[in-house]
This record gives structure tokens, sequence and C-alpha cells, in this order.
């Protein structure tokens, strides 16, 4: 299933992983495991939309650190 995911704050990062000031994200959500949710993310936006450049990543993203999700289909 494709998801947006609103983050309550940016990931904390190291250069060349997670693009800095990323708090949205989008990508295939691949499963629930008990510390957060696997998502294939594809795309990177900061706080106003923007698409930023990095890498797809497969990352597991606590749910404490979510604000909301979109399913997008």
């Amino acid at each position: 299933m494709r998801v947006r995911i609103f983050l309550r704050q940016p990931f904390f990062t190291l250069p060349g992983y997670i693009p800095r000031g990323a708090l949205v994200v989008e990508g295939v959500l691949e499963e629930e495991k008990p510390l957060g949710w696997v998502v294939a993310v594809d795309t990177w936006l900061n706080e106003t939309g923007t698409r930023l450049e990095g890498p797809a990543q497969r990352v597991i993203i606590p749910g404490a650190k979510v604000d909301h999700v979109l399913l997008l289909g």
C-alpha cells in the first residue's frame, strides 16, 4: 500500500542517508513491526512540501514519530 507519512519532527540523520529537514515521506508500506512501520521511501519532502534530493531508503518509522498518515492506495 502506498502511503504519505507526516512526521512530528524531522528525522535526525547523517549526510548521505536521509535528506536534512525531511518531515514528510512517501513510499510503500511493507510491514508493521512492534517498533514501527517498515516503509520503502522514495520521496522526501520538507515542511513546505518541497521535494528533497535523497536516495530511496527502506526505513523503520517509529509510531511515536508519526503525526498522521495519508493512504494513497
